[in-house]
């Protein structure tokens, strides 16, 4: 299983996120008319380690997730499901060892309509996950 995989199938494992979101979790961008609220994940970097003998088995790619509401509140509680499951995890995703998981960075934001008719508010989490693959 990749990372990617683990993540998502390790936060869809938990009912607190998924009786905001149902299944509405997308890679890299959110479909038109999609129901709100949803998540959307996307990689932003992957550093890699290197020694005299090669690469390092200890990967760290940062994963930017989106929690998308129609409300400033409801984007809050996506967010705030999301850190309750993955900040400073630690442990086993899909069969990965994952030493740590650490919320870098995150920002708040709103989105209108051209007409400025239809707001959509998002909560961006920035996290690094260290694991041996």
């Amino acid at each position: 299983m990749h990372i990617e995989e683990a993540l998502v199938a390790h936060l869809l494992a938990q009912t607190g996120l998924t009786a905001l979101i149902s299944r509405r979790f997308f890679y890299e961008e959110l479909p038109q008319d999609t129901t709100l609220p949803a998540v959307t994940c996307i990689k932003v970097s992957d550093i890699k380690d290197h020694t005299l003998t090669g690469q390092s088995e200890l990967e760290r790619p940062t994963y930017q997730l989106t929690a998308w509401a129609s409300t400033k509140a409801g984007a809050r509680a996506v967010a705030e499901q999301i850190k309750s499951i993955l900040s400073d995890y630690q442990g086993t995703m899909g069969g990965i060892t994952v030493q740590k998981i650490e919320l870098q960075t995150e920002m708040s934001s709103l989105e209108k309509s051209p007409d400025g008719t239809t707001k959509v508010y998002f909560e961006d989490l920035e996290y690094q996950i260290n694991y041996i693959k």
